[in-house]
């Protein structure tokens, strides 16, 4: 428009005409472009589909993005982009083709793009809105146009497979063993079974396969779900790292990696046959529900939390007699309410196995140790995994010492 104005300005003083029909053109096709841009209706739809539809975090995910032409008139090519809240905040522009118009009501044109992120961390995070980079005819003027509304991504936290050490078999046979004692009664009161495919040998209880002409089994010899229960410390004050959180990076790093191992260690217990309790220092956020999906969407909304402690944590009731099987409790440097809780409940545990992350003194773990409970110092950068098996050797090595 610049160069447009100073030729109108030449065609008076050198009194050109043919100055004056350029100048003009120069003038008026930006600003025909700019107005084409700004009045142009665009019906574009689009919606979005995530692959797997709940992510984990650090592992790709696919986004399929379905564009479709709602208009009556056919849509020029365009460049197109989607947003997310971490660097580098989108895809690379990509070409988006022309779509045709409409016919009648159902007969929608549609394009499928997609493309591939990965998630730094777990949330639940807004993805778009999707944006169409958009120009006039003769590519004069250029705008962007935003398109459908953001879509809520679910990123879990990391689960990996833990491995079946003898901490697993101990600890479950150690609650087997208190649960037959508690239902079995004495010899004359053994409850049997038909026998199953499967079944040892060593359980065929003869008399009783005699009485009823077919072979029985004890029942009460049959392995029951040995209850455990993981205490996850969830309060803010038992982090020391803990900052203000980013799209980028989690509020605390120690707690990340203490729900990723939450995570794990019940979907390995469950698989070994345990019924798994888990017990939150604050207030409950953790969906206690065999569901997969919906136990690790409440993982990814998990949250450091700050004011009273959960009296369920804090005052869970004894159990004189008998023991409620194993306890695993994920801390790091736990506030003195919540070492004195744990210390309290030891007893009522055939096993207690505490997982210290990052801790920045003795106390927490000293204390727990003169307790009896078996402690694993841990550090974020620690692979599940193998701090498992860790505690797997920590066990039997103190087992035998005993």
């Amino acid at each position: 428009m610049i160069i447009g104005v100073v030729v109108l300005i030449s065609a008076y003083i050198f009194r050109r005409s043919e100055l004056l029909y350029v100048g003009t053109l120069l003038i008026g096709l930006p600003v025909v472009a700019l107005l084409t841009l700004r009045f142009r209706r665009r019906l574009l739809g689009v919606s979005r589909h995530f692959d797997p539809a709940f992510a984990e975090a650090g592992w790709p995910v696919t986004v399929k993005v379905v564009v479709r032409n709602l208009g009556s008139t056919r849509s020029g090519e365009a460049m197109w982009r989607d947003v997310w809240p971490w660097a580098p905040f989108g895809p690379a522009p990509t070409r988006l083709r022309a779509l045709p118009r409409r016919i009648g009501v159902t007969g929608m044109a549609s394009t499928t793009v997609s493309y591939s992120l990965k998630p730094p961390r777990r949330g639940v995070f807004d993805i778009g809105p999707f944006v169409v980079e958009v120009s006039d005819p003769f590519r004069v003027a250029w705008g962007e146009v935003t398109l459908g509304s953001t879509q809520k991504l679910v990123v879990t936290p990391r689960v990996v497979d833990l491995p079946i050490t003898r901490l697993s078999i101990a600890a479950q046979d150690g609650s087997d063993r208190a649960q037959r004692r508690l239902h079995g009664g004495a010899g004359g009161d053994l409850t049997t079974r038909e026998y199953r495919h499967g079944d040892p040998l060593r359980r065929v209880h003869w008399k009783a396969s005699a009485r009823h002409g077919e072979l029985m089994v004890r029942r009460e010899e049959q392995r029951s779900h040995a209850q455990a229960r993981i205490v996850l410390d969830t309060r803010r004050g038992g982090y020391r790292d803990a900052v203000s959180p980013s799209d980028d990076e989690p509020e605390s790093d120690s707690f990340e990696w203490s729900v990723a191992f939450t995570a794990s260690l019940r979907f390995h217990l469950q698989r070994i046959g345990f019924t798994v309790e888990i017990v939150e220092t604050g207030y409950p956020q953790i969906v206690q529900s065999d569901q997969h999906q919906q136990f690790l969407g409440s993982l990814a909304e998990l949250e450091l939390v700050d004011g009273l402690q959960q009296r369920v944590f804090l005052s869970l009731p004894p159990a004189v007699g008998r023991s409620l099987g194993s306890v695993f409790a994920i801390v790091a440097d736990a506030e003195p309410r919540t070492v004195d809780s744990l210390i309290g409940q030891r007893a009522q545990f055939g096993t207690a196995v505490a997982f210290v992350v990052d801790p920045h003194n003795d106390l927490v773990l000293g204390s727990l140790r003169d307790a009896g409970w078996l402690c694993v110092i841990v550090k974020t950068t620690d692979d599940l995994a193998e701090v498992w098996r860790t505690a797997a050797e920590l066990r039997e090595a103190h087992s035998a010492d005993s």
